[in-house]
């Protein structure tokens, strides 16, 4: 009876040992065929931009190269900054990727995957300025920033600022350029892309803002997705991919 009880046991065992290996195969071959709708910024070179109506940039090709690694289909939406929140938590889209910067208020409605790149906020003025020298000088002071991003919270909590919202870094410069505002608040990096190819525009070096980490925003749910991203960013990390990325797109800045 004991030997009967015995192999009954292991039968059971076995059986359990292999439903499981089946349903953990099942939830891998079911990630590497899922489709994935990435919301992405394209207003932000070097991360994300439009050429002849193809998206390019940092941000796009990262996305490609996870996409190769993990076996997922990538399906871009290019989105204002504004509406990428809003499109994730209606399931329009599934990550964003847009230089965005990981906070303690979006790690409250998201989940960020491993940090892919840091920089700062930065200060835009015209070449001639010689009023703004520090954050001070920016009280009384029109200054734009893009709508939804850390420089419109941060310098939205600073009184005494005019603040005007625009879509695009590139709209921004250009209401500099015409008198409309008197300063530009905006990603470090995209600050020195627009300034490398326009003597008209300097960043003010005396204003300096701690650094910031950028990372892909998920659904608080999709921690399955969360960790494909992950593993894939590690491989990406190490093997050298993203110091190519580097030198492609942001060792002229």
């Amino acid at each position: 009876m004991k030997k009967v009880v015995l192999i009954v046991s292991i039968i059971i065992l076995l059986s359990c040992s292999n439903s499981s290996n089946n349903t953990a195969s099942d939830n891998i071959d079911n990630m590497t065929n899922r489709s994935v709708n990435v919301g992405i910024y394209v207003y932000d070179y070097p991360f994300g931009y439009m050429s002849n109506g193809h998206i390019g940039g940092f941000d796009y090709d990262l996305m490609n190269e996870i996409s190769r690694i993990s076996g997922l289909k990538m399906n871009f939406n290019p989105m204002k900054f504004e509406e990428l929140m809003p499109a994730l938590e209606s399931h329009k889209i599934d990550v964003i990727i847009a230089g965005m910067t990981v906070t303690e208020e979006r790690k409250e409605l998201v989940n960020f995957s491993d940090k892919y790149y840091t920089t700062s906020q930065a200060v835009i003025v015209d070449s001639s300025n010689t009023n703004i020298n520090k954050e001070e000088d920016l009280i009384g002071k029109n200054v734009g920033v893009i709508i939804g991003t850390v420089a419109d919270s941060m310098i939205s909590q600073k009184e005494g600022i005019n603040i005007e919202r625009f879509d695009t870094g590139s709209s921004i410069i250009l209401a500099l350029k015409v008198g409309k505002v008197d300063a530009a608040v905006f990603d470090k990096t995209t600050c020195e892309h627009f300034t490398a190819y326009d003597d008209e525009i300097k960043i003010v070096q005396e204003i300096k803002y701690p650094d910031e980490d950028y990372a892909i925003a998920f659904r608080k749910e999709d921690t399955d997705l969360l960790n494909t991203f992950n593993k894939a960013l590690m491989e990406i990390m190490l093997s050298g991919y993203h110091d190519e990325l580097i030198k492609k797109y942001l060792s002229a800045n």
